[in-house]
């Protein structure tokens, strides 16, 4: 058994894991797994509304998690697998409260109607080992391997030793150092990028 087949073990019985990114080191922890989600969040000290990116290992997997409009498709096509990061409306409903968003990003959206809706971040990401794990145990949370308000470690020496002892297993291999992926509302007919990164999506005024 490999790392990440020991990874994906512990993932699958509920553990959390400190493994290697395209960027920097992540916790993962399985999104359909509240007690683990919420672990993830008790050890980084995060915030309870601050929800977490979901990474999954196919296309056909991100659409049975959220509502993919036009815009959503044409961008998933064009810039995954890779460092693009999309904002759409929840499909699936059932996954702990504290991976969802909401619809309180700072354009209004008229075609909403007012209605607040559940939002979810998701990725199809260029490392190979990330989407064959997705694929094998399902969709997981994956945020920076830092506690709050640290930066995000790159390095297998920058990550806090402290936060190793509060894992199940910490997969030692390098990252891919690359940096943070863009972040982008795609609900609507027009991208709004919240967050510029590796990706670069242009936006037609």
């Amino acid at each position: 058994m490999n790392n990440w087949e020991k990874a994906a073990e512990i993932l699958k019985q509920g553990g959390v894991v400190i493994i290697p990114t395209d960027s920097s080191y992540g916790i993962a922890a399985l999104a359909n797994n509240s007690l683990a989600v919420k672990r993830v969040y008790e050890i980084k000290g995060r915030e309870a509304n601050k929800p977490s990116l979901l990474i999954v290992g196919s296309l056909d997997q991100a659409r049975k998690l959220a509502e993919f409009t036009p815009l959503a498709e044409d961008l998933a096509r064009k810039y995954w697998p890779g460092g693009l990061t999309l904002i759409l409306n929840a499909k699936k409903l059932d996954l702990p409260l504290k991976v969802y968003g909401t619809n309180s990003t700072p354009v209004t959206y008229a075609h909403l109607g007012g209605v607040t809706r559940r939002t979810l971040a998701i990725r199809l990401p260029g490392r190979k080992e990330l989407t064959d794990l997705a694929l094998g145990i399902g969709p997981f949370i994956l945020p920076s391997a830092n506690f709050s308000g640290e930066t995000p470690p790159v390095s297998a020496q920058e990550v806090n030793s402290e936060l190793i002892g509060k894992v199940d297993l910490f997969l030692d291999e390098p990252t891919d150092g690359n940096i943070v992926s863009t972040l982008l509302d795609a609900r609507s007919e027009k991208p709004v990028i919240l967050r510029n990164g590796s990706v670069r999506v242009e936006v037609k005024s």
